[in-house]
C-alpha cells in the first residue's frame, strides 16, 4: 500500500509540474511564547515557559490540488509541560524539532480534502478528541484523511485516521459531523465517532450534540457527548464569549469529562475532571495576539483540586 501511494503521488506531481512551476510557494508560520503554571493538591507546583515556531509551506501542483508541509520546533524549560511528546525523545529532552505535518490538499468546490499528517479535533469544542495545531513534533498528530466544508446549508466535517505512523498498527479514529444553519446566528449539529484502541483490542462509539448561537456581542457554544461504555460515559462543555471590541474578548467555559466519555482520554479538556476556564484574548494588531487563561478544576475520582495558569503571546507571519 505504501508503494502504491508513493507511485500515485509521483505520477500526480510529474503530471502537473508545469502548473507547479507557475505557482509560487506560499509560506506562513507562527512564533509563540507560552508560560504555564500547574498546581494540584498534595503535588509540587510545575511551571515553565515554552518557545515555539512553525513554518508551513503550500505548493500548488495542479488545479485545486496542492502539497503542504510544516516544520515545528519548541524549547520547553520544563519538559513536563511541553507541547511535544517527551516519550519519543531522550529523557529530560527540552527541544523537539522536525517535519511534523505533510500531505495533499484538494479543494474542488466548497469542500476541502486533506490527506496526510495533520491536527485532529472531534466535537465543536474538541470535547471528544484533540491533537491540536499547537502540538509540536512526532507522535503528536494523526495521519489520514479529513474533509471540511459545506454542502448547501449543511456544515460537514469527517475524519478517518490513525494515530502516530500511518503504516504501523495503532489506534484508529473515525468521525463525522453535520451542522445545520437554522439562521445566520444559530447552528445545530450532531457528531458520530468511533475509537479503536489496538493495544486493548477495544472499540468505543461516541456521539455528541452541539448548538451555537450569537446575539449582539455575545456568543454561546454548548456541546454534550456520550460513549457506549456502561459507566462514567458522559461529557459536556459550554462556553460564553463576550466581545468588548474587535480586539478584546472575555470567555468563561464550564465543562465535565467523565473517565470513559472521550476518545482515548484525549479530550481538549482534562479527562476525569470538571471545572471552569476563565480567559481573556486581546489582539495587539492583525498578527500579534495574547491570551490569559485560568483553569479551576476538580478531579472526579477523589474531588482533589487542581489549577492551571496559561499566558500566550502569538505572532503570525
Amino acid at each position: 500500500m505504501k508503494n502504491l501511494l508513493a507511485t500515485i503521488l509521483t505520477g500526480v506531481i510529474f503530471s502537473t509540474m508545469p502548473v507547479a512551476a507557475a505557482s509560487p510557494l506560499e509560506i506562513s508560520g507562527t512564533a509563540t511564547i507560552k508560560y504555564e503554571s500547574d498546581a494540584a493538591d498534595n503535588t509540587p507546583t510545575q511551571s515553565g515557559t515554552m518557545y515555539s515556531i512553525t513554518l508551513r509551506g503550500e505548493q500548488k501542483i495542479g488545479r485545486n490540488l496542492s502539497l503542504f508541509a510544516r516544520f515545528g520546533a519548541q524549547y520547553a524549560s520544563n519538559p513536563a509541560l511541553a507541547d511535544f511528546n517527551p516519550a519519543v525523545l531522550a529523557q529530560d529532552a527540552k527541544v523537539a524539532a522536525g517535519l511534523d505535518q505533510y500531505g495533499l490538499i484538494y479543494k474542488p468546490n466548497t469542500l476541502t480534502f486533506k490527506l496526510g499528517r495533520q491536527e485532529a479535533l472531534v466535537g465543536t469544542t474538541a470535547l471528544l478528541y484533540s491533537r491540536s495545531e499547537t502540538n509540536i513534533g512526532n507522535d503528536a498528530f494523526v495521519e489520514g484523511l479529513s474533509i471540511n466544508g459545506t454542502v448547501g446549508s449543511i456544515d460537514v466535517s469527517a475524519l478517518a485516521a490513525k494515530e502516530n505512523n500511518l503504516w504501523i498498527s495503532n489506534n484508529r479514529l473515525y468521525a463525522v459531523r453535520g451542522g445545520y444553519n437554522v439562521s445566520p446566528n444559530l447552528n445545530l449539529g450532531l457528531t458520530w465517532a468511533q475509537y479503536h484502541n489496538v493495544q486493548d483490542a477495544e472499540t468505543t462509539h461516541h456521539w455528541a450534540a452541539d448548538a451555537s448561537v450569537k446575539f449582539g456581542k455575545n456568543a454561546i457554544l454548548a456541546e454534550y457527548a456520550q460513549s457506549n461504555k456502561s459507566n462514567e460515559n458522559k461529557a459536556y462543555a459550554i462556553t460564553w464569549n463576550h466581545a468588548f471590541s474587535e480586539k478584546t474578548a472575555l470567555y468563561i467555559t464550564n465543562f465535565r469529562v467523565e473517565a470513559n466519555a472521550d476518545m482515548g482520554k484525549q479530550s481538549d479538556f482534562d479527562n476525569n475532571n470538571r471545572g471552569f476556564y476563565y480567559g481573556i484574548t486581546h489582539s495587539l494588531n492583525d498578527n500579534l495576539s495574547m491570551e490569559l487563561i485560568y483553569k479551576d478544576q476538580v478531579q472526579l475520582l477523589d474531588a482533589s483540586k487542581n489549577t492551571k495558569i496559561e499566558v500566550w503571546l502569538k505572532n503570525k507571519f
